[in-house]
């Protein structure tokens, strides 16, 4: 997606925290806009901090309400806790020639629209820690108003930090076990591996960029068409290493062991989801 969908856009961005930053970062790295983003956060230190690094790029507003005024496109990057007091801080000036697209975990846009009131229209999206150095895996679902138009809108700002998918809103909670707490299981079998060649002799910094490395490896294969299963049988020869340890991963239940990860991430993404309704 090029950025000729938000380009003539006013962006703005609420809560500039891990996420928001690394959206707004993202923007302005690919050149997707021409103007300043307005930004605004409850921590003064935060904005300070962020204006900084992106000066004169943008432009820190004084209250939330003061980015949803200026801003064609808000991107709400707050914590769940906070959406709906911020929602009612926004709501008057949040007309249906606007849109809001939501990173809040667990925040159904039905619940959304039922602050903000008929037809305003909401996009929702689930993006990873990824989004840091711009390898955030994103899943996009559009809410009841929101039509293809702003879909490609909001893939585009999306797309400034990685791959986006479009899924079905019920989806974004597998998803957020997959992805979004995904990543920090690949970090812990990444530091597993690590700890297996450090315990075999590796210095500690070797063997972690070594598993690092090769976990970027594995993953590029797959993308690149090559099932896991097609990977794993390209370098298990009969009786070589890659297949007692293939063997030693089945005897102590690893795959069952990251099925249950996801599964609990996912369990407990419904259950937030559930209790902010």
């Amino acid at each position: 997606m090029t950025g000729a969908s938000v380009r003539g856009k006013k962006i703005g961005i609420i809560g500039v925290g891990n996420i928001g930053a690394s959206i707004l970062r993202g923007l302005l790295a690919a050149e997707h806009v021409s103007g300043p983003l307005f930004i605004s956060d409850v921590r003064s230190e935060r904005l300070e901090l962020v204006a900084g690094e992106f000066k004169p790029r943008v432009l820190v507003c004084t209250s939330n309400l003061e980015v949803a005024e200026r801003s064609d496109v808000i991107l709400l990057a707050v914590k769940p806790q906070d959406v709906r007091a911020v929602l009612e801080g926004i709501a008057p000036v949040l007309g249906k020639d606007k849109l809001l697209i939501t990173v809040a975990a667990g925040v159904p846009t039905k619940t959304i629209e039922r602050v903000l009131g008929e037809g305003k229209r909401v996009i929702r999206v689930m993006p990873n820690i990824g989004a840091l150095i711009g390898e955030s895996v994103t899943a996009l679902s559009k809410g009841t108003y929101a039509d293809d138009a702003d879909e490609a809108v909001a893939k585009a700002v999306l797309g400034a930090i990685g791959a986006v998918y479009t899924v079905k809103e019920h989806d974004i909670d597998i998803i957020t076990g997959l992805s979004g707490s995904g990543i920090a299981f690949f970090a812990a079998v990444i530091d597993a591996m690590a700890a297996g060649g450090v315990c075999e002799g590796l210095p500690r910094e070797l063997a972690l960029a070594i598993a690092a490395q090769t976990a970027q490896g594995a993953a590029k294969l797959v993308l690149a068409g090559t099932t896991p299963v097609a990977l794993q049988e390209m370098t298990a020869s009969p009786g070589g290493t890659t297949m007692r340890g293939l063997y030693a991963m089945e005897a102590r239940n690893v795959k069952a062991a990251m099925m249950h990860a996801v599964s609990a991430a996912t369990k407990r993404a419904r259950e937030l989801s559930t209790s902010i309704e």
